[in-house]
């Protein structure tokens, strides 16, 4: 389920502020507020339940928070809040540590502890994560202190930020276990993020899963290239190619099955699109990254590829070049995909 605050609902500023002070950060996030700006609030808030994780997309205005003992003493649990900063800058004081931060960047911190400061030095767009402290507490024995920011730009912050990316826009339409599974790979990342690197272990269930999830997802964003192969999503993801090979061994198809199959799934959708009739066959295939027509659908099959439909059902092309209206499912002749295996 999804909620949404908007304080620019409300009339005065003084309103604004207030229900953003006493509703969000004292109940919420266990946080003092005040003003640095006596003008209009407009802060917005839109939280997702992930199991028992609450993600948040916010846009905040300047103004500075903090937590002290009162604030801790009213919480009903306590918890991580993770914060992947997209736009804008803060800075403050943790546990006697100064930090600054800005866009890609990533901040822990756990309610149960007092922060001197949380300033917003310039209106920030973030992604937050409220994760209950018995989740990932066994696995994080030896957090350091020192590191209230890392970069979420490369390495596991790059897999942790792109994957929340991720469930924040797809979170709503999930099934109850799969939110689960979400959940679980959340909380590795973050561990694996803030943990010391002597105990990292790279192939971690939820690194995994992350990791074949960017990788999936960058096939869905690069169907159109013919020559996207193994290599790109490497490189994409900065392992090795073999890597990525026993990513997607473990799901019981090869790199070259995947590709495959997102690409006809891909065709299929727009050839039984009313909106796209007018497209031809070979068009929607060349756009979905295929370079060859004179094959037959048992190329695909041999790639391992299985799609519901056969060539005779292919719809009939007029003189113009477009398609008949509301075509039946297609199954494509089309060569193998050039990807590597």
């Amino acid at each position: 389920m999804q909620t949404r605050i908007e304080t620019s609902d409300l009339a005065t500023p003084a309103d604004q502020f207030a229900y953003w002070r006493e509703v969000v950060c004292e109940t919420w996030f266990g946080l003092w507020a005040e003003r640095t700006d006596p003008g209009p609030f407009h802060a917005t808030l839109e939280l997702h339940g992930i199991g028992d994780v609450q993600m948040a997309r916010a846009h905040l205005p300047e103004h500075r928070m903090g937590r002290s003992a009162p604030e801790i003493t009213r919480l009903s649990q306590t918890a991580y809040c993770l914060h992947h900063l997209h736009e804008g800058a803060v800075h403050g004081v943790y546990q006697g540590v100064e930090y600054e931060a800005g866009p890609g960047d990533l901040l822990l911190f756990d309610t149960a502890e007092q922060c001197d400061s949380f300033v917003i030095a310039q209106p920030v767009r973030t992604t937050i994560l409220h994760v209950p402290r018995h989740l990932i507490d066994g696995q994080l024995p030896s957090l350091n202190r020192s590191q209230v920011r890392v970069h979420g730009r490369d390495g596991v912050g790059a897999l942790l930020t792109g994957y929340m990316a991720l469930l924040s826009e797809t979170a709503s339409t999930l099934p109850p276990e799969a939110l689960s599974k979400a959940n679980s790979i959340l909380c590795d990342l973050a561990v694996a993020v803030f943990q010391p690197v002597a105990s990292f272990d790279p192939d971690q269930s939820g690194i995994r899963q992350a990791r074949l999830a960017a990788a999936r997802q960058f096939i869905t964003n690069n169907l159109a290239d013919p020559e996207l192969h193994i290599g790109k999503v490497a490189v994409h993801l900065k392992v090795s190619q073999r890597y990525v090979q026993k990513l997607f061994e473990g799901t019981g198809s090869t790199f070259s099955e995947t590709l495959v199959s997102a690409r006809l799934d891909a065709c299929y959708r727009a050839l039984t699109d009313p909106r796209q009739s007018r497209r031809t066959i070979a068009d929607i295939a060349f756009g979905n990254g295929f370079n060859d027509l004179s094959g037959s659908i048992g190329a695909t099959s041999s790639a391992g590829v299985r799609h519901p439909a056969t060539p005779e059902h292919a719809p009939a092309d007029h003189p113009d070049g477009s398609r008949a209206n509301n075509p039946k499912p297609v199954g494509l002749p089309l060569a193998r995909s050039t990807a590597e295996v």
